[in-house]
């Protein structure tokens, strides 16, 4: 099998962490694409032109992280928690992701169709985020599940992209997540690129 990654993806990043968390570094080989530059693997795996994907050995492909994600936990006969509660984070740390995300791409757009307008509406809604996730956090048994792993991803993201977000900011419980993966061999090994 094949994931197509790129090295600077949080989504990407995710599945990254999952392989190697379960043990499955040598059935799930990495390839790195990049999804601007139209990858013609990428593409021919998925149409869509994003990452991840999971090519698997008989050509099917999946898409979006939360299903891959599933699919590896899969293989690895489900040794994480995964109830809905698990997935209502899970949900929650994948939308504090594409709000990061989008505010990403208005950022780096042309300064003339740069939009100020939902520059701050993505801003508003990742501060929303955080203050829920902070208390649902508070309620964590367990760290080692898809849920938290998305947060600490996304929190990670907010480092690498958003580094004057003051996310922290009043929220320990979602620092002492965010450290506590940090400190993995499976996140220390999938740090993206510092000139990404």
């Amino acid at each position: 099998m094949k994931l197509i990654i790129s090295t600077t993806s949080p989504y990407s990043r995710k599945c990254r962490v999952m392989v190697r968390e379960m043990g499955l570094s040598d059935r799930i080989e990495e390839v790195e694409s990049h999804p601007f530059d139209d990858d013609a693997d990428l593409l021919r795996a998925n149409p869509l032109g994003r990452v991840p994907c999971l090519q698997m050995d008989d050509g099917q492909a999946l898409t979006e992280s939360a299903l891959i994600a599933d699919y590896i936990a899969d293989l690895a006969g489900e040794p994480w928690p995964r109830d809905w509660h698990d997935r209502r984070l899970e949900a929650l740390g994948n939308g504090l992701l594409d709000l990061t995300v989008m505010r990403r791409v208005e950022m780096v757009r042309d300064e003339g169709i740069r939009s100020d307008f939902w520059i701050g509406r993505r801003e508003r809604g990742i501060l929303r985020a955080l203050d829920e996730l902070e208390t649902v956090v508070a309620e964590l048994e367990n760290p080692m599940a898809q849920g938290p792993l998305t947060m600490a991803v996304a929190l990670a993201y907010l480092d690498y992209r958003y580094p004057e977000s003051d996310w922290r900011g009043g929220r320990p419980n979602l620092q002492a997540l965010k450290e506590a993966w940090a400190e993995r061999d499976s996140f220390l090994q999938t740090l993206p690129p510092k000139d990404g």
